[in-house]
């Protein structure tokens, strides 16, 4: 499959989302026209939409009606994965647990978030602090900065149980998602 499918590889990684090259999945949903960098939920505004239902079919509902429109969504599919836990439906939400892991690792393998030349990439903002939440540590302050025509957040982060800590910098590769902002406003 010629990663410009976006559609196919989305596909065939929500049938076998332990066969999938989420590198490559990743860079065909970046050149793609479905993708929406904006779109992407972060954990607290999921949580707010969340929080009015009264069940978990509702939850479900609405966390697929969402991931109908962007397939991406780490936070929608680890919601999806909870609500499938609580229900027992758990080969929905192995599927869902597999595919989190499989993006997440990607990122992880794109460098090591030390530096700007070893920055995490990422296709939305929403990513970055999924990835804090997954490393336990929580952000206190975000810059941007641009760097041989790429954009950069750089977050000073701490543990979430030790906020006293010393601040941890973590760079995150943010160029397509800047780049589609610049597009929207220009």
């Amino acid at each position: 499959m010629a990663d410009n499918h976006f559609e196919t590889l989305v596909e065939a990684a929500q049938k076998s989302p332990g066969e999938t090259d989420y590198t490559v999945l990743r860079r065909a949903y970046v050149t793609s026209p479905h993708y929406q960098p904006t779109s992407h939920y972060s954990f607290q505004k999921l949580k707010g939409n969340t929080n009015q239902f009264q069940s978990l079919e509702e939850i479900e509902i609405f966390c697929k009606k969402a991931l109908a429109n962007n397939p991406m969504d780490l936070e929608l599919r680890m919601m999806l994965e909870f609500v499938y836990e609580q229900m027992e439906q758990y080969d929905l939400a192995a599927q869902h647990h597999a595919f989190v892991a499989g993006m997440l690792d990607a990122i992880h393998r794109s460098g090591d978030g030390k530096s700007l030349a070893t920055a995490w990439q990422v296709v939305a903002v929403a990513e970055e602090y999924t990835m804090l939440s997954v490393l336990g540590l929580k952000s206190k302050a975000q810059s941007l900065v641009e760097h041989n025509e790429r954009y950069f957040d750089v977050l000073e982060c701490v543990p979430r149980d030790d906020p006293e800590a010393d601040v941890e910098r973590i760079h995150f590769d943010i160029t397509p998602a800047y780049l589609y902002l610049r597009r929207m406003i220009e």
